[in-house]
């Protein structure tokens, strides 16, 4: 399949539940497609009631990653732990996605814990800060950098084009497409805001697979751009994501990620970091419409 056709399928998610009926056990219903999943226990948050697991390729639906779970039954992560291997069903509905069954297969060693002068510590950019001036490759294979969007409120999140869960790089894409819909009728702001998503895939995301992307969202490029490191090493990328809190581990394959979406004002200075997926779309035109002044 080729990158075009793939986007084809993929960029919305009704789109991907139509076709992935039939590749998974779908429940006509409620819209609700489920998956057998299986792999390694990387980290369990009871607090949060998620778990990442490095799993296996999902024929035809996700390749092999690594990714954090939603678990809404608490009880099935008790005695769970980092290095057990699992069998899991994966449950995707329209707007979310959560593990329905878990059952360890094998209990695994305990894991290494870096000791802190083994971890090398992030170096957060602070509000009030001037964010640095990354340079991106945009959907029209054109050069830019963050202070080209100077004198504009500035919205950025990070996304991959081939994460297929409803609830991650779906729900900030999403989120977008909602936010320059509100944006653009709202007449007190035309013209002094701007709309970012930054790809953490590189080596696939190129602007032609970029540019499909931001149509099956319904991208008006004129105030959306989407962009990605020129370097498919992605080198200077993750030095700039890193500031933000945003973790993303590429390694054959795998890309297990947490999700930061930023808002910058005119000056270019750090206004707002939301955190996960929890946020709604109104929270982020709401701090658009402030930093716009």
């Amino acid at each position: 399949m080729n990158r075009a056709s793939f986007f084809g399928h993929i960029g919305l998610l009704f789109t991907v539940l139509v076709i992935l009926s039939s590749c998974g056990k779908r429940d006509s219903a409620v819209d609700l497609v489920t998956f057998p999943l299986h792999g390694i226990v990387t980290e369990v948050d009871t607090a949060a009631s998620r778990v990442t697991v490095r799993h296996d390729e999902i024929p035809n639906y996700m390749p092999a990653m690594a990714m954090p779970f939603k678990v809404k039954n608490p009880a099935l992560l008790r005695g769970l732990a980092p290095g057990d291997s699992i069998g899991a069903t994966l449950a995707v509905s329209r707007t979310e996605s959560w593990l329905e069954t878990l059952q360890v297969l094998h209990k695994g060693e305990q894991m290494q814990v870096l000791s802190a002068d083994q971890i090398e510590f992030q170096h957060l950019v602070r509000e009030g800060e001037e964010i640095p001036d990354l340079r991106l490759l945009n959907q029209d294979g054109k050069t830019l950098r963050i202070s080209d969007f100077r004198g504009k409120a500035l919205a950025l999140t990070f996304v991959y084009t081939r994460c297929p869960l409803p609830d991650f790089c779906i729900r900030m894409s999403e989120h977008f497409r909602q936010t320059q819909q509100a944006l653009k009728s709202d007449r007190s702001v035309d013209g002094r805001w701007h709309l970012l998503t930054i790809s953490f895939d590189p080596s696939f995301d190129r602007p032609s697979v970029l540019k499909q992307y931001g149509r099956n969202y319904g991208a008006d490029f004129s105030d959306w751009d989407f962009g990605t490191d020129p370097d498919t090493s992605g080198k200077d990328l993750a030095s700039f994501a890193d500031g933000f809190g945003l973790s993303y581990a590429p390694s054959e394959g795998l890309i297990d990620h947490n999700l930061r979406t930023v808002v910058v004002d005119p000056r270019g200075r750090l206004v707002k970091v939301f955190q996960g997926n929890e946020w709604k779309s109104e929270e982020l035109v709401e701090a658009l419409r402030r930093a716009a002044g």
